[in-house]
Formats: structure tokens, sequence, C-alpha cells
């Protein structure tokens, strides 16, 4: 079998670790900093939605106050 021939072993290792450097480039570059963009854009929605509930709330308040 080819896979376990000793004489390919550097081969399979050159070029696992070629992959394997080339995937986690991609995810550094491109993949994380989109996620991380991802989950700033959530935090500030949910910051968002969470003033607009209090806000509604409170006026909800000053309805049943004002009665």
């Amino acid at each position: 079998m080819p896979q376990l021939d000793i004489v390919t072993f550097i081969n399979q290792y050159i070029w696992v670790i070629g992959s394997v450097s080339i995937v986690v480039i991609v995810m550094l570059s491109v993949i994380l900093p989109s996620i991380k963009k991802l989950t700033q854009i959530r935090g500030v929605v949910e910051e968002e939605v969470m003033e607009s509930k209090k806000e509604k709330d409170f006026n909800s308040f000053k309805k049943l106050i004002s009665f």
C-alpha cells in the first residue's frame, strides 16, 4: 500500500503541513475577522433592543401611573 511506504512519509508530511497551514492562514485572515465583525454587530443590536424594551416598559409604566 503506497500510504504505508516509508519512502513517501516525508512527502506526505510536507503536503499535510502545507495544507493545514493554508487552511489556518485562510481562517485567520478571512473567516475569523468576519465572525468577529458579526458578533460585534449582534452585540450592538442586542443592546439597542434591550434599551428599546426598557424604554417601552418605562413608557408603559408611566401610562399606568397616569390613570
